[in-house]
């Protein structure tokens, strides 16, 4: 169906492709705009009274606007008309947006913004189409890092090979009536029982403990979230039980500005 593509942009089950082919979503050139770049950043800029300049105030990105544009060819009009509702389709709600990002799979989740073009040329069964996705959360998440599972009082070395702080996911498995897991700077303590059949799964960033996908409120009763620098020079995590024995396995991916 296709000749000299490759698979450049992935939205539920549409591909977008980087190239020349006979049918489906072709990329322009210079038609796939604001992943590969840092986004825009603000400051609150307050002027120094009576002074030159103004005060030094931290930067923080804004949303990452993605904008994808090129042409969609179809061997017949039904099947254009076909691509132009699948279009409109999978940028309803909130979108995945899988992205291969110069050898390695990139991804970041967004909405749609602004209103999709999807230009028509009968004659040739041809369409234009150009659309844009507005990602709240401007970071891009890369590969899994793989890590070994550990068990109680092992220290677990955490990296990632991002260039922005990344948040950990805790799975804790095993038989304990309460534990802790110590990491950089903050210790998680848990007072909730882990059993065989309700693993529990500690997010760093919100400092929520969930089970089968239900937070419980109240379970973690001291301690704060942490993110983990970018680089290869590792910090730990370590898992010590109250009593009994289970394993720790962290969950982190590269994260990219």
């Amino acid at each position: 169906m296709t000749r000299n593509t490759h698979a450049l942009l992935r939205i539920g089950h549409l591909t977008f492709w980087g190239g020349l082919g006979d049918e489906g979503f072709f990329v322009d050139p210079d038609g796939f705009e604001g992943w590969h770049d840092a986004p825009t950043t603000r400051q609150l800029d307050v002027e120094i009274p009576a002074g030159h300049g103004s005060y030094d105030a931290a930067e923080f990105y804004d949303a990452r606007i993605v904008t994808v544009s090129g042409y969609c060819h179809a061997r017949t009009a039904d099947r254009l008309g076909q691509f132009r509702s699948e279009l409109v389709a999978v940028l309803q709600g909130r979108v995945k947006l899988l992205v291969d990002d110069i050898g390695s799979e990139t991804f970041a989740y967004g909405r749609r913004f602004g209103q999709p073009k999807f230009q028509v040329d009968h004659a040739s069964r041809r369409a234009r189409f150009q659309f844009s996705v507005r990602c709240a959360d401007p970071l891009r998440y890369g590969e899994r890092t793989p890590l070994r599972v550990t068990g109680p009082g092992e220290a677990q070395p955490i990296y990632h090979r991002g260039n922005f702080p990344s948040a950990p996911q805790l799975l804790v498995r095993g038989a304990m009536p309460g534990y802790r897991v110590e990491g950089p700077g903050s210790t998680f303590v848990v007072g909730q029982a882990v059993t065989a059949e309700r693993p529990h799964l500690i997010d760093t960033a919100t400092g929520l403990l969930s089970i089968n996908g239900e937070v419980q409120l109240g379970a973690i009763t001291s301690g704060t979230g942490w993110v983990i620098a970018p680089g290869t020079i590792p910090v730990t995590h370590k898992l010590v039980p109250v009593s009994g024995t289970g394993t720790l396995e962290t969950i982190i991916r590269a994260a990219i500005a």
